[in-house]
């Protein structure tokens, strides 16, 4: 059986590697994507998931990697909050008895201009809410309006809760790890910089090495 981990901070492509550096767990799209094309054909892949959230444009990819595949299973070990809950919603889905379930609005940060800028960013706020929203509809079968007004609320299920709403098929009875932290992102732009500043030291520093070692190469030492 193929199984996949989608666990920590659900990130972009272009961030993972910053992510490995510090040795802080993560998904992103191409996980899951080498993960469809690793496995033998015939086979089910198993979606693990123990997320906070985290990018919405990266919980967007992944739904759309997994949705509709007929070789995809999704198992909600603890949280699925978010993004990760948007991810939830891809397939056929089990949730462990302790497990959660967490929908809210979109939120953006970072946010800058006057107020023409703060109502145009309003509204796409609310598109991206309606965006999200689909997956929810499509899983539940509940109206857009519905679900739109669960995730204003920001709403956490528990299992039983989401089986008796939908947002989940079954329950299962499975062993927990709890991973993540609900309240953001873990990569911050002090840290972002820092670890770029690190790589680049230690990148100058085995340079300047291989320079030495070919030094002395030349002198035969």
């Amino acid at each position: 059986m193929a199984v996949i981990d989608v666990r920590g901070d659900i990130i972009p492509n272009d961030t993972k590697w910053i992510y490995d550096w510090l040795e802080w767990d993560s998904t992103c799209p191409n996980d899951i994507r080498n993960a469809l094309a690793e496995k033998e054909e015939g086979e089910t892949l198993t979606v693990l998931i123990n997320s906070g959230g985290g990018s919405v444009m990266a919980g967007q990819e992944i739904y759309s990697l997994l949705y509709g595949r007929n070789d995809v299973e999704i198992q909600i070990q603890s949280m699925a909050g978010s993004a990760a809950g948007v991810i939830a919603m891809s397939n056929r889905s089990k949730i462990s008895p302790v497990a959660m379930i967490m929908v809210h609005n979109v939120s953006m940060s970072g946010a800058s201009g006057d107020y023409h800028a703060m109502q145009k960013n309003a509204e796409i706020l609310k598109q991206m809410n309606a965006a999200l929203a689909a997956a929810f509809t499509a899983k539940t079968g509940k109206p857009e309006e519905e679900v739109l007004k669960i995730m204003d609320r920001e709403t956490w299920l528990t299992a039983n809760q989401a089986v008796e709403m939908g947002f989940a098929d079954e329950m299962i009875v499975n062993s927990v790890e709890y991973t993540n932290d609900l309240w953001g992102m873990r990569l911050t732009d002090e840290i972002r910089e820092k670890v770029i500043r690190e790589k680049n030291e230690k990148e100058q520093t085995e340079a300047r090495k291989q320079e030495i070692l070919n030094g002395l190469d030349m002198y035969g030492v």
